[in-house]
């Protein structure tokens, strides 16, 4: 039997796109994107900071990322009928962004059902010494074009189901005996 694998924290850059890992017999496949941006000038406040509307247009970058890095095209879903559309959305603020502050999003894919897709994200300033700046969550079902929930065409989840990364909070992980 192989020894279940201990999480403990390792360097978060040098995660491949998916990571492989062990647990007692199982193998499980770990998916998390990174998408690197700045804080624009028109996506601040008055006092120069990120103003909170903006969260949920860079989870959706995340997102589109993660589903393309996933090898899911969004575009050719809706070309076949089908949309998905955010019913949930949650986002916590832990600290500031400024203007042009680096930032990275990462998205990992939580959960997938026939109808639901859950997606979480944090949100890292890279310029101030990756400090943690939030934290976010969207259910998206898929609909079809009469606006009824539809079940997701099944290359999409197959595509999708390699991708899932069970939800608890921060990547952890350590090779067993190193």
């Amino acid at each position: 039997m192989i020894p279940d694998t201990v999480f403990d924290k390792i360097d978060e850059e040098s995660l491949p796109e998916k990571l492989i890992l062990l647990r007692g017999n199982a193998i499980i496949s770990v998916m998390v994107t990174q998408t690197d941006f700045r804080v624009r000038y028109s996506e601040t406040d008055g006092q120069r900071r990120a103003h909170h509307s903006h969260y949920p247009v860079w989870f959706e970058m995340g997102r589109a990322d993660f589903c393309r890095q996933a090898g899911f095209d969004y575009k050719n879903l809706e070309d076949t009928g089908f949309y998905l559309v955010v019913a949930r959305l949650e986002c916590q603020y832990k600290a500031p962004l400024e203007y042009d502050d680096l930032v990275r999003i990462e998205t990992r894919l939580v959960s997938l059902s026939r109808k639901l897709m859950t997606f979480e994200y944090r949100v890292i300033n890279i310029s101030q010494k990756e400090a943690l700046a939030g934290e976010g969550k969207t259910v998206l079902v898929c609909i079809d074009r009469q606006g009824r929930p539809a079940s997701l065409p099944s290359d999409v989840t197959g595509r999708l189901q390699d991708c899932i990364t069970p939800s608890g909070g921060k990547l952890h992980a350590s090779i067993p005996g190193g």
